[in-house]
């Protein structure tokens, strides 16, 4: 398990733990990471995966090992959302490497691709020439064929060399799941980038299969097209995982409670508010928006150096804003620079619609009735039993992080976390 303290919301689906983020910062988690080379995992679970990890205990520890384990299946989508994580949306395996393609050229970070045949790797190539001009593709190495057992037990010293030394921030793997996801995981800590398992995204990026149409996808029938044009290969996966993946996933909604959102610390959100037997004053407490430039740092996306000369520079060309300059010099992507300033000033409000626990029209009615007295947002909704003191203290917690920048920044040390309870308390 990982030493550092974990806040990457994440959600439990029968054995595995699920990241509860949508699409875009799960984006930009992988791309931070890569920009600094670091040695992540990350898995695109499906129905499948779940299920595997379920049977097989050796699996499961391989996805509690990951960074991230991401709902690429809508089944897992769903059922996230009837835990209680309402906002939840897919993160396809191909919508996660087209997005990561564009900013990774953007951002000047290279890729380097693992599995699959080289026929495959060089239509792959051919079409990225076309479609990313600007994106550094650092190598293809196919693999020859493996049964999970050699794959378990293969290091490739000489693969893991010549991944480094090309300099890649992310690497795409296909052997198809389970053997990915264990190959990921003999590599952790040893192959300096992000590695993802992409699967059946090589072949359908290369044109041998056809990706589901939108509407298919939306209604969660993107098993059954691609069984129409992989019979013989599907047919016993899907038949001996979904049926029992239905029972478990049914029994798991209606025998537990449903939480409001969970990080994988619960314990660990008791420190940074008040508990339910002190009084928190909700009229007070109002989390104050950090400078860009110290987001960044904590995001480490920057470095007191790296802003410390774009500050100089900026005083020589004051007409240029700070991101502006951070954009010129490749320091981050402009997705990356508006969400961060979106974080920087986020509403109560917006976090509260965003997670669709309350609804646009609502809050209007909500913002209306706070101009009529001097109570506080949350305040009237503890009042009106709109939200619970829990939920309250949750999403504080997470507007507080947002505007500081620590949301999400899962290197904190424990020494930062502590100043980080020092500053909520005091607030």
């Amino acid at each position: 398990m990982k030493s550092h303290i974990p806040t990457i919301p994440t959600t439990w689906v029968l054995k595995s733990p699920i990241t509860s983020l949508c699409l875009e910062e799960q984006i930009f988690l992988m791309l931070k990471w890569a920009r600094i080379r670091e040695s992540r995992s990350v898995c695109l679970a499906n129905v499948h995966m779940i299920m595997e990890a379920y049977w097989n205990q050796s699996f499961a520890r391989v996805l509690e090992s990951a960074d991230l384990v991401s709902p690429d299946g809508m089944p897992l989508v769903w059922m996230l959302r009837k835990l209680g994580i309402y906002n939840q949306n897919r993160v396809a395996g191909m919508d996660v490497f087209l997005n990561l393609c564009e900013l990774a050229q953007q951002s000047q970070i290279s890729v380097f691709f693992v599995g699959s045949h080289n026929a495959i790797l060089q239509k792959i190539k051919k079409r990225l020439e076309q479609e990313f001009p600007v994106l550094k593709v650092a190598g293809m190495e196919a693999l020859p064929f493996r049964t999970l057992a050699d794959v378990i037990k293969t290091e490739d010293e000489e693969l893991i060399q010549k991944i480094n030394q090309s300099g890649a921030g992310l690497l795409f793997v296909c052997l198809g799941c389970p053997k990915q996801e264990f190959w990921i995981s003999r590599h952790q800590g040893k192959i300096k980038a992000v590695m993802i398992g992409l699967g059946a995204v090589f072949p359908t990026y290369a044109g041998i299969y056809r990706r589901a149409p939108q509407y298919i996808r939306e209604l969660g029938l993107e098993w059954l097209y691609r069984l129409f044009q992989e019979p013989s290969r599907l047919w016993n996966r899907y038949s001996q995982t979904i049926p029992p993946f239905v029972y478990l996933a049914l029994k798991q909604i209606i025998t537990k409670p449903k939480p409001f959102y969970k990080l994988n610390l619960t314990e660990y959100a008791q420190f940074l508010l008040p508990s339910h037997n002190t009084l928190f004053n909700v009229q007070s407490f109002e989390p104050k928006p950090s400078k860009i430039g110290q987001i960044l740092i904590r995001q480490n996306l920057l470095t007191e150096e790296s802003l410390e000369k774009a500050l100089k520079k900026q005083s020589v060309y004051p007409q240029l804003k700070l991101g502006e300059i951070l954009l010129e010099e490749g320091y981050l992507s402009l997705p990356e620079l508006k969400y961060h300033l979106k974080n920087q000033r986020i509403k109560f409000g917006e976090i509260l619609v965003n997670k669709k626990l309350l609804l646009p029209r609502k809050l209007d009615k909500l913002l209306q009735q706070q101009k009529q007295t001097n109570k506080k947002l949350g305040e009237i909704m503890l009042e009106q039993k709109l939200i619970s003191y829990e939920q309250l203290r949750l999403v504080l917690l997470e507007q507080y992080w947002r505007r500081q920048g620590w949301w999400l920044n899962v290197k904190a040390q424990e020494t930062k976390d502590q100043i980080l309870v020092d500053d909520i308390l005091a607030s």
